[in-house]
């Protein structure tokens, strides 16, 4: 997840009195175990578990990013040839990945600002007019 969506998150989990727990939604090798959760001084997963729930856990590692995800998406694309060697016809899609996990990156950063703003009641940061408008049906009335 983005940086900022992380830290909604955790305001989320403050507001609510819960737990924050990370972790990695990993796809790919290079992303596994780059967010996690940790409770010093646990030795074994009955302290650590006692740990979470007195609240000392924390949340540590890396949040996701624009070039993390393009990357795994490169690498999800090269297993994907080595295990299935005709799907290689398709390759030449892959100089649209940047612009696909871009928009990904965009579209997510809105939602969780969205997101942010209705369940935090926080007001939206930087909020753009609605340029495209979708028709609507006019409302008839019938006499």
């Amino acid at each position: 997840m983005l940086e900022a969506t992380n830290g909604y998150a955790a305001s989320l989990a403050e507001q609510w009195d819960k737990i924050a727990i990370g972790g990695s939604d990993a796809h790919a090798l290079p992303s596994v175990g780059t967010a996690y959760t940790e409770v010093p001084g646990a030795r074994d997963k009955e302290e650590f578990f006692a740990g979470l729930k007195s609240g000392m856990g924390r949340v540590a590692g890396e949040s996701g990013r624009f070039s993390k995800l393009t990357r795994d998406v490169f690498l999800i694309g090269v297993e994907m040839i080595r295990e299935k060697s005709w799907t290689a016809v398709i390759t030449p899609l892959a100089v649209l990945v940047p612009a696909i996990t871009y928009l990904n990156y965009r579209d997510e950063r809105s939602f969780s600002r969205r997101w942010a703003a209705e369940v935090l009641q926080r007001p939206e940061s930087r909020k753009r007019p609605r340029w495209i408008t979708v028709p609507q049906r006019a409302v008839e009335e019938w006499v």
